[in-house]
């Protein structure tokens, strides 16, 4: 799936800035002591049994992390089985190999090892940081947790109902109903828009031995990437590569998920819920990173609702009108779907003006473009505040296997800021005039607007939304 024709190193020309799917390696390097942005220097390992890693040396602090990720996450999980990716990823750490759970989690804290895995949307990831001195207890601590998870009965119970009590306390969060809402419908019918963390009784039936077999599907070499960062050099990591993933499977089992583009369309979905604020969720499809108009859209998207102060969205919703005290937009760029979301709260009594607001602006720049001051001031922005924003060795290593995992190539420092300097002001303007689709707005609502405040295509009251929702449990 990724790439392998990329040349061992990479030396960026210039500072760049990341986009939150798609990051790329920084110029300050570590929490302490910063390296200049020419300093960085990726290595490609490959070990002796041929597991290939992404490395970023530097022994400035005595530290080294790990990020991992294997394809294919909660959206993987069989149909009955909700919940499976989440429950196993989230064992891992409570007792491997010959340490059950308290033995483990104590190994880990008495030598202040970081280790811990999560199932997200499209794959499952895994994180190691740990002092050089520890590197070896460090290495093999995550070595048997990927490959001699124990699942023993009470581990499963309790992390188990830890994730039920962990649905509980969200039905109650406005947040999580907006977007439960909007990926339920946007997505019925699809990975996606199933429950990703189970139901009582989906993770109820599943048992040691279901969740042995998603390690056996998922957990394997040919969908694993791997970024490392800090106090270790190419030989030292080569040989740890064999120890710690060598014995994983060969080869995932196949877990095809269709791309889909979302629904509901031009639909508001209100959800009834008492308090002095609506928070606002507005949707529409987009584009990805494979598009040759993604970096045009970047632009785009910074200059309405990403740029925070500067952008338009924030310019007129708050500053202008006083409707919200923050409001963002940003793109969500799935291995399945790609979409432009605008997030904001409301008063109540304010919630159809905002939207209305927000669906000119779009409107307005869907019709007649961005002003050439903003297009002048977005490109040197997003080209040169990168190396402000990583100053640690696991945000450095995450960004190592982000690149792999988006194929974009080990020697992409070097190219990505030509392709922002390769947009111009008629690119996005083009771009802006093809995808922004005000009656494509897929809205909902949770709150109390005013009656008649809200012309919703459907009405759901809070507390069965709530209600449905712990049904499951």
């Amino acid at each position: 799936m990724r790439t392998r024709s990329v040349r061992a190193t990479a030396r960026p020309a210039a500072p760049v800035r990341p986009w939150s799917a798609g990051l790329l390696i920084a110029a300050a390097l570590f929490a302490a002591s910063a390296l200049p942005a020419r300093a960085v220097e990726v290595q490609r390992v490959i070990s002796p049994g041929g597991i290939e890693a992404w490395l970023v040396e530097s022994d400035l602090i005595p530290v080294i992390s790990v990020e991992i990720a294997f394809d294919g996450g909660i959206e993987t999980d069989p149909v009955g089985q909700e919940g499976r990716a989440h429950l196993a990823a989230s064992l891992l750490t409570e007792g491997a190999g010959p340490y059950q759970a308290e033995a483990f989690q104590d190994l880990l804290t008495d030598n202040a090892i970081s280790l811990g895995f999560e199932a997200g949307s499209d794959a499952v990831y895994g994180s190691l940081k740990v002092v050089t001195a520890k590197a070896d207890l460090g290495f093999d601590l995550l070595r048997l947790a990927l490959t001699e998870p124990r699942f023993d009965e009470a581990a499963v119970a309790r992390v188990r109902a830890g994730v039920l009590a962990d649905i509980q306390r969200r039905v109650a969060d406005p947040e999580w109903m907006a977007r439960r809402v909007f990926y339920g419908e946007a997505f019925a019918g699809h990975p996606y828009g199933r429950p990703s963390r189970g139901t009582a009784a989906t993770l109820g039936a599943l048992a040691a031995a279901d969740l042995r077999a998603f390690m056996a599907e998922r957990v394997a070499r040919d969908g694993l990437v791997i970024g490392v960062t800090g106090d270790i050099g190419a030989e030292e990591l080569a040989l740890r590569l064999d120890r710690v993933f060598g014995a994983l499977p060969a080869a995932q089992a196949p877990a095809p998920v269709p791309d889909i583009v979302p629904a509901q369309a031009g639909r508001t979905v209100l959800v009834e819920r008492a308090g002095p604020q609506s928070v606002l969720l507005m949707t529409q499809p987009w584009i990805g990173r494979g598009h040759p108009d993604y970096y045009a859209a970047r632009v785009l998207n910074h200059i309405v609702g990403g740029g925070g102060f500067g952008s338009r969205l924030t310019g007129e919703v708050r500053e202008t009108r006083g409707l919200t005290y923050g409001i963002v937009s940003y793109g969500i760029d799935f291995e399945h779907a790609d979409l432009w979301q605008v997030r904001s709260q409301v008063s109540n009594a304010h919630v159809a003006e905002a939207q209305a607001v927000i669906r000119e602006i779009i409107a307005d720049v869907a019709e007649n473009g961005v002003t050439r001051a903003e297009f002048d001031e977005t490109i040197p922005f997003l080209t040169g505040s990168f190396p402000l924003q990583f100053t640690a060795t696991d945000r450095v290593a995450a960004i190592l296997m982000v690149m792999q995992r988006r194929d974009l190539g080990i020697d992409f420092i070097d190219r990505r800021n030509a392709y922002l300097q390769a947009v111009t002001f008629e690119d996005v303007n083009r771009v802006a005039a093809e995808l922004f689709r005000p009656d494509a707005l897929f809205t909902v609502v949770v709150g109390d607007p005013p009656a008649g405040g809200v012309a919703a295509d459907a009405v759901i009251p809070a507390a069965a939304l709530a209600a449905e929702e712990l049904a499951r449990i």
